[in-house]
């Protein structure tokens, strides 16, 4: 495997994902362990253009917990963008003190353009609604670990807001190297996933049907984004358009599993998660090996 800036799903093949999870456990190892001084002396540089926590936060860790150190910018209203710096230097700067960035940005494809004009490896950590690669994968290992993915016939539904959710169209791409995954989409017409990630034999849905969430091995639901709407009244239209609350979760198999990237506002209720199928809160800490190991790769350590 040879990585040396993560941008899109696309970029992956099984083979990369296979060692990507392997590599992912040693470094959950690591974490168990308390941390290693696999990157001492390396840099990240954070620039986060957009709202962020978890992927934030999990990338800062992610690099102190493998020993390195961390600069960040986090408000787009303090950098020198405002000065009408333009981001192709922004990020020449910003390559020039540290030794990997991971960046977000409000910017369909910015993520690339970044790698384009660094003199590091940049890892995308979300361009506006076009993809969010590392949500992918630690979305990846978080079905992994409870799932036979590529050994055994398994469903996986998308629900929500589709046509802005960036970790839907990345977990998409990644779901595609691996056979005997079928693939459905849930979600009101006027925000369906776009026709660039469907594929022959998906299924769309505009309800979420009993027999979706009975069938269903994985559901993957979405927070209908409410920045990313330009028509108001068509998000109060659909913002309430599921909601998972145990009576709902009941209908899934016991087995199967409920996920979210967070954050969630009402669209999965707190009661929902003491129940066996609920697994955000895991998913997100797995936030943590996954960029570790993404981060040790790109610097070839």
């Amino acid at each position: 495997m040879d990585i040396k800036h993560v941008l899109t799903a696309d970029q992956f093949t099984r083979s990369d994902l296979d060692a990507i999870m392997a590599r992912s456990l040693e470094m959950e190892s690591i974490v168990a362990g308390g941390g290693s001084k696999l990157c001492d002396g390396k840099i990240l540089g954070a620039l986060f253009y957009e709202p962020s926590t978890r992927t934030r936060l999990s990338f800062e860790t992610a690099m102190m917990r493998l020993g390195g150190d961390v600069v960040s910018e986090t408000d787009v209203t303090f950098s020198s963008q405002t000065k009408g710096e333009v981001m192709e230097d922004t990020i020449r700067i910003v390559g020039g003190y540290s030794d990997v960035i991971a960046i977000r940005t409000k910017v369909k494809g910015e993520a690339k353009l970044a790698a384009h004009y660094s003199p590091v490896p940049v890892l995308n950590g979300g361009d506006g609604a076009g993809e969010h690669p590392t949500q992918s994968l630690l979305d990846l290992f978080t079905i992994a670990k409870h799932h036979r993915i590529g050994e055994e016939r398994m469903r996986v539904a998308f629900v929500g807001d589709l046509k802005y959710g960036r970790t839907v169209h990345s977990l998409a791409k990644v779901l595609r190297n691996y056979d005997g995954v079928e693939v459905s989409f849930v979600a009101p017409e006027v925000i369906q996933v776009p026709d660039d990630y469907l594929e022959e034999g998906d299924e769309v849905h505009y309800e979420l049907s009993d027999e979706v969430l009975s069938g269903a091995d994985v559901i993957y639901d979405t927070r209908m984004q409410k920045e990313r709407f330009d028509d108001m009244d068509e998000y109060h239209l659909v913002r309430n358009a599921f909601i998972f609350t145990p009576e709902v979760v009941g209908k899934m198999k016991s087995s199967a599993t409920l996920m979210h990237p967070l954050p969630r506002v009402n669209e999965i209720q707190q009661a929902v998660d003491k129940l066996p199928q609920a697994r955000y809160f895991e998913q997100a800490q797995n936030g943590v090996p996954v960029r570790m190991a993404l981060i040790a790769e790109v610097l070839g350590l």
